[in-house]
């Protein structure tokens, strides 16, 4: 049996839980308040680090997917992959953690299965750190404790066409903008005119 794609249909807070027809005490944003509080955790960090950069270039995307070969396209066309890192993590440290982002190659998913040459699909990463390096302060929420780092996927594929994480060190030898949210466009801009 061949089970069509679900479209996703984007849900409101308020949405109520049901139980034959029957709206229970709870709902939606209880859910994901739930599920979603706790945003200095790597996942959920990542996630709001695309609905940051997403507002901050002005993209009207109902709904994030996640099986998409990058994260956002721009209206002028252009293909962002979104990375976080933070210092600062939930769990107990005896120290702030070394910056690090994903950036290996990997194979397009098509027809439910990985296939064909890995390849970094975007044209350009936006690199996102949380900075912030006080416990009782920081809050992801305040984007003046983020700093984006921009760089054309092509200086990747050139000066690192294998590797699979970078670090800050590395991100600040090659081309590329560092910026704060209120110039992420123009940064976007001057990377991809540069490139």
């Amino acid at each position: 049996m061949k089970l069509r794609k679900i479209d996703t249909v984007k849900k409101v807070a308020s949405t109520a839980f049901q139980l034959k027809n029957n709206n229970l005490d709870f709902n939606l944003i209880d859910f994901w308040a739930w599920n979603q509080s706790d945003l200095i955790e790597n996942r959920t960090r990542g996630i709001l680090a695309e609905f940051i950069v997403m507002k901050a270039l002005g993209i009207e995307s109902s709904i994030r997917v996640e099986w998409d070969p990058y994260d956002l396209k721009t209206l002028e066309g252009y293909k962002i992959e979104i990375k976080s890192a933070a210092y600062i993590q939930t769990w107990e440290q005896n120290d702030f953690s070394t910056i690090s982002f994903d950036i290996k190659p990997t194979k397009p998913f098509n027809n439910n299965s990985y296939s064909g040459t890995k390849t970094r699909p975007s044209d350009v990463y936006v690199f996102c750190l949380l900075h912030h390096k006080n416990q009782q302060s920081i809050n992801p929420l305040m984007l003046e404790q983020w700093t984006f780092f921009i760089v054309s996927t092509k200086y990747l594929n050139i000066n690192l066409p294998e590797q699979k994480s970078i670090g800050l060190a590395t991100i600040k030898n090659l081309p590329h903008e560092q910026c704060t949210y209120i110039d992420l466009k123009k940064g976007i801009d001057k990377v991809m005119t540069d490139s």
